[in-house]
């Protein structure tokens, strides 16, 4: 038996990474001992359209996917899907696709989320080999694994004078630093433009900064999003 696995993140440096991992792994006696198992890689992109142009004409066990992909916006919806958007689609659309994330982002509620859309696993960039193995195994046996470092974030139950920035607000703040703007963002989270306004203003206001120059510096000092010009 052979394990179907696909890799999707906008950076090719992460996907051969977690490529080169896979392949230096053992079946795993966890997986039934076959002595003709192996974890197949059936393909790698870093776009939401080709992830899921291969997902519809392969037979695929597994995916890991990277919280943010290349995405372009144009008349086809999936091309602008990434982050929890993504995640929700493709867990509705492929029910029984079992699915590991992975994503810098240690916001409780946005792992919540994403544990709630059907995702099975949830780890960060740094993870060891080890570590990699250890989620693949669990999430194939059917169990739901959080690296152990991001559990604390899991279960903490947030800034209880309400400063914490909200998962909506978070994704607004992430697409803005991929280069949209408020319009595109309105589009991708089916908001409005005054909403989507407010979400970002909110977070301006919890993160104490009055300029967007503020807020983009911030951000690329604290490294919470990657952000481009």
């Amino acid at each position: 038996m052979s394990v179907n696995i696909v890799i999707a993140d906008e950076l090719r440096l992460v996907r051969k990474g977690v490529i080169s991992l896979i392949n230096s792994m053992h079946y795993g006696e966890q997986l039934g001992n076959d002595p003709a198992g192996r974890f197949n890689i059936v393909a790698d992109t870093a776009t939401p359209n080709e992830l899921v142009n291969i997902l519809s004409s392969h037979e695929v066990d597994l995916l890991i996917l990277g919280y943010s992909l290349s995405t372009k916006e144009n008349s086809n919806p999936i091309s602008s899907l990434d982050g929890y958007a993504l995640i929700k689609w493709l867990t509705k659309k492929y029910p029984t696709l079992k699915i590991i994330v992975i994503s810098p982002y240690k916001h409780p509620s946005l792992m919540r989320k994403v544990l709630e859309m059907g995702a099975t696993g949830y780890i960060s960039m740094d993870i060891c080999e080890k570590t990699l193995e250890r989620v693949i195994i669990s999430v194939l046996n059917n169990e739901v694994y959080v690296e152990k470092g991001m559990m604390k974030s899991l279960f903490q139950g947030g800034d209880r004078s309400g400063r914490e920035v909200s998962l909506k607000e978070m994704e607004v703040l992430r697409l803005l630093c991929k280069g949209l703007n408020l319009t595109s963002i309105a589009n991708r989270m089916n908001l409005s433009i005054k909403t989507v306004s407010a979400h970002k203003l909110r977070a301006m206001n919890k993160l104490e900064v009055e300029s967007d120059c503020q807020l983009y510096c911030l951000l690329t000092e604290t490294k919470l999003f990657n952000v481009s010009f």
